[in-house]
């Protein structure tokens, strides 16, 4: 998978060191993680559960790289948050110094894309702090709108989904 500036490696055993650094970066665990620090095992397991959403509806988590500089910008895909939805959700981050770029719209747009070659994808699904300006912003940006909330680690928790069926006034 490629986009604009970007090549995509699906997430797998080999790169779970890659996985693992960006999920160890500060400016990842702030919302992604609730803030906390997660030992290897757990971006292990996070890898297992990729490769399985792999084999079963052909989407998991990519690796992104800046195709100019061939260096790691982050990681977006889909994973499931039972805690928020049974169905894969959309999710992106990356090291801090690639924000502010467009890069966060980028991978989703690439991530949605490829969710639409496959059966079931019909609406998308993204959980965001609303706390997260920012990934809102991006989520908003690509028609997301919010379908519910619950509390969360930094306040309200929103699950937003995009559709590619909207309801279009009569007419």
């Amino acid at each position: 998978m490629t986009s604009e500036r970007l090549t995509y490696q699906p997430v797998s055993a080999a790169y779970v060191d890659s996985f693992h650094s960006l999920i160890q970066d500060a400016h990842v665990r702030q919302y992604l993680c609730d803030g906390n620090v997660f030992p290897r095992e757990w971006s292990e397991e996070r890898v297992r559960d990729s490769s399985a959403l792999f084999e079963s509806g052909g989407v998991g988590l990519w690796l992104a790289y800046d195709t100019s500089l061939d260096e790691l910008v982050g990681f977006c895909g889909f994973l499931v948050f039972p805690s928020l939805s049974v169905e894969p959700q959309l999710v992106y981050a990356m090291f801090e110094r690639w924000t502010g770029r467009g890069y966060a719209t980028e991978m989703a747009r690439a991530a949605i894309a490829e969710a639409r070659t496959h059966p079931g994808f019909d609406a998308i699904l993204a959980g965001v702090d609303a706390v997260n300006a920012a990934s809102v912003r991006v989520l908003v940006k690509l028609g997301f709108r919010p379908i519910s909330s619950q509390p969360g680690a930094f306040g309200e928790t929103v699950l937003m989904g995009l559709d590619t069926h909207p309801l279009r006034s009569p007419g």
